[in-house]
């Protein structure tokens, strides 16, 4: 199976904390749950309504995993809708189903949990012998009602990594991102989180693309990368593509927290409003006037080694993978 443009042997990342994935795949999500899995040592998933409903994510999650040949992953299902607003979809993106034109109709065999991740993970990481990393790529609402289920003086949680916001520019309006446009409480929940913050936005997103022609080779490492040629094929020709390739803006973040060496970073106090045609849009919160812990912003991107590690990953992940 070829490799990416900059072949490397593809290993472990050992000196970074465990992770815990909160998303809701979402086609960029699947290229990020696969690229977390060749990589990091994914310890759970959660799912949130976001791309398309709670019953489509938590499927699709469960779906790529035993794909993956990965369903010792446990998955929690989470919010159903955000804290105050109604849910806003993406179907136009990620298909009805949230795979493009895929849907998947067998069921998997692992067993449903039932409880929720902000239920569940408190208790869960009081007993990893080493603290976790959280990284979010779907709306804010799990990991919003995660913090305040938190004890107080965490010390299990390293950090958090978001895909999420904009200090310029949108896609759902002209100043909001969808993340944080679907549930602006949620996300400013986050960015004021006791803990360290990592936002991995559209500054980057939207600067790190991947080639068409990276789209095109998957398609020959089997059933994994069938699935991902098609489905982001299918987010290219609806939305998310450039002739410079395509926006895999999840699979960025991903690649943010393992490698934050190929960012440009600026600490920021952000805050996000929720009123009216500034749903979802981020502002700064001048230093004085907040005792709000600065997020740290990615605001550069180096494209050529992040879009390598995310080919590289998921190259690993579908050689290994069931045949």
């Amino acid at each position: 199976m070829p490799l990416s443009r900059r072949c490397v042997k593809v290993s472990r990342s050992h000196n970074l904390s465990p992770v815990y994935l909160d998303m809701d795949p979402g086609i960029d999500d699947a290229l990020a749950l696969y690229a977390a899995l060749a990589r990091l040592d994914v310890r759970g998933l959660a799912t949130v309504a976001g791309n398309v409903d709670l019953d489509r994510t938590f499927e699709n999650g469960r779906q790529l995993l035993q794909l993956a040949g990965r369903s010792d992953v446990p998955v929690w299902p989470g919010s159903r809708a955000p804290i105050f607003m109604s849910l806003h979809t993406a179907p136009e993106i990620h298909g009805p189903h949230g795979m493009g034109a895929r849907e998947f109709s067998e069921p998997t065999a692992a067993p449903a949990l039932s409880e929720t991740p902000w239920q569940a993970w408190p208790a869960l990481w009081s007993r990893e012998p080493e603290p976790v990393h959280l990284i979010a790529t779907g709306p804010m609402t799990n990991v919003a009602k995660l913090l305040w289920c938190l004890p107080e003086g965490e010390k299990h949680l390293t950090g958090i990594t978001v895909m999420g916001g904009a200090v310029e520019g949108g896609n759902v309006t002209p100043t909001a991102e969808f993340n944080f446009y679907v549930d602006p409480e949620a996300a400013d929940a986050v960015l004021a989180a006791p803990v360290p913050v990592s936002m991995v936005g559209l500054d980057v997103t939207w600067k790190a693309r991947m080639p068409w022609s990276d789209v095109e080779r998957m398609a020959h490492w089997g059933a994994v990368g069938q699935l991902l040629a098609d489905a982001l094929g299918w987010y290219g020709r609806h939305g998310e593509a450039v002739s410079e390739g395509l926006a895999v803006h999840d699979a960025v973040a991903v690649t943010a927290y393992a490698h934050p060496e190929w960012f440009t970073w600026e600490p920021m106090k952000l805050s996000v409003r929720a009123d009216g045609r500034w749903r979802g849009t981020v502002v700064r919160v001048p230093g004085t006037a907040s005792d709000r812990r600065p997020v740290r912003v990615a605001v550069d991107v180096e494209t050529g080694p992040v879009m390598d590690w995310i080919m590289e990953s998921v190259a690993h992940l579908a050689d290994a993978a069931p045949k």
